[in-house]
């Protein structure tokens, strides 16, 4: 029991304390380390795997992956499988290999390597395979670790999506009628929409108020120049139709804020 000199001259640092700190910067996430090297990105040709080279973290045990690590795949049978990455720190080993199952994917061995050594597979690609040929699998999502100055940035951009307003691009459908798209219903329940007609006049709905007659429509009244008009709203197919009660006046602009 005592004291240990970690960040010292001198200092005789395991591999253990190592991991634990890197495995804490990381915030306890496990992956490929993104925008550092290649990412580990890869391709296949002639039933051969290729990998650009990156880096993973473990737990916080780093492991750098070789440019143009190849690993072969024989299309022998109707499989599917991963291309893994294996740390066994009991062995104090790191490997790649296949790892391939009828029917569905392999279960992966992933053991908690912060609480013991064992063993960890990390999957760096997915494949299938028939008696002729392989496959890669589109979407695979392989676990990444972003930095904080990337996490920041992404927590901005939602942050400002969420609770800024979206300008609309808005098309003149004919005198008095305009209409916005791509979006669609989920977004307008949980949305205000802004237009502002006349570049003075802003009407607000609750968007959800088009769900609550069969139609999906709804109105609004607005005042322009002295006068009250009213504004007709309908969704359909994703496209909102914006029908102004007169048909002089013009739909400007148009936001939407969740």
């Amino acid at each position: 029991m005592g004291v240990q000199k970690i960040t010292f001259d001198g200092a005789n640092v395991t591999s253990k304390i190592d991991a634990d700190l890197y495995h804490f910067l990381f915030s306890s996430d496990v992956g490929i380390l993104r925008n550092v090297k290649s990412g580990c990105s890869y391709t296949l040709a002639n039933n051969t795997i290729t990998f650009l080279d990156g880096y993973v973290s473990i737990h916080g045990r780093i492991i750098y992956l070789e440019n143009m690590t190849t690993v072969s795949v024989t299309p022998d049978s109707n499989k599917f499988g991963y291309v893994v990455l294996g740390i066994d720190t009991q062995a104090n080993t790191v490997s790649i290999y296949i790892k391939e199952a009828v029917g569905t994917y392999p279960v992966l061995t992933q053991n908690n390597l912060q609480n013991a050594d064992g063993l960890y597979e990390f999957a760096l690609a997915a494949y299938s395979k028939t008696t002729t040929s392989v496959t890669l699998i589109n979407g695979f999502e392989r676990s990444a670790i972003t930095s904080d100055k990337q996490r920041i940035s992404d927590l901005e951009a939602k942050v400002n999506d969420r609770f800024y307003p979206q300008k609309l691009l808005i098309t003149k459908i004919s005198n008095g009628v305009y209409r916005f798209g791509d979006v669609n219903s989920a977004i307008l329940m949980e949305s205000i929409l802004y237009v502002v007609i006349e570049n003075t006049t802003v009407v607000s709905l609750p968007t959800n108020q088009l769900f609550i007659v069969v139609g999906s429509n709804s109105s609004m009244s607005y005042r322009y120049a002295g006068s009250d008009y009213s504004l007709g709203i309908s969704y359909s197919n994703g496209l909102v139709t914006l029908s102004l009660g007169n048909t002089t006046h013009r739909v400007t602009q148009a936001y939407l804020k969740k």
